[in-house]
């Protein structure tokens, strides 16, 4: 896959493209029925398909009080958009300047060269322009006129019926519902980072936890212990993994959210500086503060048991 990070980057005089738009935030199953049309009308047609999407999310920029949490960071979404099969991948930084092209407008640079788009595919949500003025139907119109086609998939929805939205996977995952989020993205809810040092309690317990450094804005699951995956550059095993704030031990609100991970079979070594990976399985368990440190103790006994009973045979097959 061929990635682009910004218009000037693209080589003028390319080729025609069929183009999917968004944000793709998550690249959940929505996502991919909007990107995977775009990559069947390119084969269709003999051009390559594009993903075209935003950094950061407009929203950031235009209602900074509402700033989402971010289910994918870019690097992350771009692995994930290139294993569904496009040929390039264009990020646009957003800014107040871009916010101000008008939805016309912006339609015609979607058609022009450096994109040079006959094939454009769109969520039935799309909004574009200033304003948000533009939708699905005013790109249908333009498309008319532009020799253009246009495409709006329907909406994806889950087996209970209603709609897979980025938002409503934000709303889970802040819940603690990390099941319910994998029929949704269609697979598990993933953080990553590098491991810091943390203060070697889980060390002192006999349960010597990677403490995982994630971006600010990153989209933390709530409170308490998960079974999940970790990968390292070179391996992955099950982990029982903590979001929050060790309230067994003192100061535990003045240390703020954290993520930290009892790696099974891990030889306790010291992983500073090494990038994880983390999927949330299941949610074990609220995190709860315990009346000693024997308590908390064999209460980790039990999650480190039930992670290896939800998680252990997964390893294999990563």
């Amino acid at each position: 896959m061929k990635r682009y990070a910004s218009l000037g980057d693209l080589p003028l005089g390319g080729p025609r493209r069929s183009v999917a738009i968004g944000t793709f935030d998550g690249v959940h199953l929505g996502h991919q029925e909007v990107i995977g049309r775009a990559i069947a009308l390119g084969r269709e047609r003999g051009v390559p398909a594009m993903a075209l999407t935003f950094e950061p999310n407009p929203v950031s920029v235009l209602r900074p009080e509402l700033r989402p949490t971010v289910l994918t960071a870019l690097g992350f979404k771009a692995r994930l958009i290139e294993r569904l099969g496009v040929d390039e991948l264009l990020v646009v930084p957003f800014n107040r300047g871009f916010s101000r092209i008008g939805a016309e407008r912006f339609a015609e640079m979607l058609v022009a060269a450096p994109i040079g788009a006959d094939v454009l595919v769109v969520g039935e949500n799309f909004r574009f322009g200033h304003g948000g003025a533009g939708t699905s139907a005013m790109l249908h119109q333009f498309g008319r006129t532009h020799g253009l086609v246009v495409e709006v998939p329907e909406i994806v929805n889950s087996v209970d019926g209603k709609p897979v939205s980025s938002t409503r996977i934000r709303r889970l995952v802040a819940q603690g519902h990390v099941e319910e989020v994998r029929p949704l993205l269609g697979r598990p809810h993933t953080l990553e980072g590098v491991v810091v040092p943390g203060e070697h309690r889980g060390r002192g317990l006999g349960f010597a936890t990677a403490n995982l450094e994630v971006a600010a804005d990153a989209a933390l699951p709530a409170r308490g212990v998960y079974a999940c995956l970790a990968t390292l550059a070179t391996s992955t095993s099950a982990a029982a993994v903590n979001v929050g704030v060790s309230p067994t031990f003192p100061g535990a609100e003045e240390r703020g959210l954290r993520v930290e991970a009892f790696l099974l079979g891990h030889d306790g070594s010291d992983l500073y500086g090494e990038a994880m990976r983390v999927e949330f399985l299941e949610r074990l368990r609220d995190e709860t503060r315990f009346p000693s440190a024997e308590a908390l103790t064999a209460q980790m006994h039990d999650d480190v048991a039930r992670t290896r009973e939800i998680a252990g045979g997964l390893v294999a097959t990563t």
